[in-house]
């Protein structure tokens, strides 16, 4: 048996692991302040066009603020196209 530990694994193990490197970024979605929610109305439609689950509510005075993930938004511009106020558009990939 081999008795050098194999690094990768361990880290893993760890919770250590190494994130790899996208090879070809996505642009991400960027909910601005034109958001129906930020002035009180209740609209979730981006969040149930999001075929990720990219996009997600969560609790705020006087309603639901809109929050994106950006690791699980993929870019794919579903939240665009439906959203009534045009308060989402698709930001270029960093790095």
């Amino acid at each position: 048996m081999d008795s050098v530990p194999n690094p990768g694994r361990r880290s893993f193990l760890l919770g250590r692991a190494a994130a790899r490197p996208d090879p070809s970024p996505q642009p991400g979605a960027v909910i601005t302040q034109a958001c129906l929610a930020h002035r009180g109305v209740s609209c979730m439609t981006c969040r149930d066009a999001c075929p990720t689950g990219a996009i997600r509510f969560r609790l705020a005075r006087g309603g639901a603020l809109p929050a994106l993930d950006p690791e699980a938004c993929t870019g794919c511009g579903d939240c665009v196209a439906i959203c009534p106020a045009g308060a989402i558009t698709l930001a270029a990939p960093h790095g």
